[in-house]
């Protein structure tokens, strides 16, 4: 499948478990991913995630090369890429770069936030003007111990803004819930992780109801996700996704915070 229709079709609103690394296949750059980057991805938790390094040469999906790109760019956790200088310009002293991480990264930059995507190289040749704006990490691969903690660091740096931005989302998201919207997503987050809600709603062919309109919210906003559907009733299953849960659980903290006011402090405006 082309990148661009796979990302239209078949974007997911959780991430995977996972770091898409981007770096050439050549056999030099096989010790450094074994040795450093795979080490400072999965020896311990980063920020409290257990995640794997993903290299596209290691899937065993059965998916064409680029289908497993797109999903690894679109799903993973955090795309690293190594942009090191891999040779010399023919005909001038012009450092070159892998030419199929480039592609990656444009892709990454395409479809992720910036804070989403993680630079690395070995030098300190002229960086390339696209791509010189995005966080990059220059690392010393020739002392072991060394580059991992850096890396481990960079990658902690990274995941911690992730995580902020995410907290914006879920904050921004709450405060548009409707009071149907966020019982909907309560009844979900009651159901088990393998069972799905049967809202019985109206036939297809019916006006939408309030029920109806506040799902399809929550699936615009990226909440849910329809499961099955109930050929009797022509209506839907629903499960509730990672960020629906959030949501949650920041809207009944917020709700336990709150102190409604007693009629006395109404009535002198306090």
């Amino acid at each position: 499948m082309h990148p661009n229709s796979f990302l239209k079709s078949y974007w997911r609103s959780e991430t995977l478990p996972q770091v898409f690394v981007a770096m050439s296949f050549d056999k030099k750059f096989d010790d450094r991913f074994n040795h450093v980057v795979r080490p400072a991805i999965e020896s311990e938790e980063l920020v409290g995630e257990s995640l794997i390094a993903y290299r596209v040469d290691n899937s065993r999906s059965g998916d064409s090369i680029l289908t497993d790109i797109a999903n690894g760019i679109a799903h993973s956790r955090i795309i690293l890429a190594d942009l090191s200088v891999i040779d010399r310009g023919q005909d001038s002293d012009v450092a070159v770069r892998n030419g199929n991480v480039m592609y990656e990264v444009g892709m990454a930059l395409a479809s992720r936030l910036p804070s989403e995507v993680l630079l690395i190289r070995d030098d300190n040749e002229k960086f390339l003007f696209d791509v010189s704006t995005i966080p990059h990490q220059t690392i010393d691969f020739s002392d072991t111990s060394s580059a991992i903690e850096t890396l481990r660091t960079t990658l902690v740096d990274r995941l911690v803004e992730t995580n902020l931005t995410a907290d914006a989302r879920i904050e921004i998201a709450v405060e548009s819930l409707t009071q149907q919207e966020l019982s909907t997503l309560k009844i979900l987050d009651a159901l088990p992780n393998d069972l799905a809600r049967d809202f019985a709603l109206p036939k297809l062919n019916q006006p939408s109801s309030p029920v109806r309109q506040g799902l399809e919210r929550l699936i615009s906003k990226g909440c849910i996700k329809s499961t099955a559907i109930n050929i009797e009733t022509e209506s839907l299953f629903y499960q509730i996704n990672p960020f629906g849960r959030a949501l949650v659980q920041r809207a009944n903290d917020k709700l336990q915070a709150f102190t409604p006011r007693n009629e006395s402090e109404v009535e002198k405006g306090e």
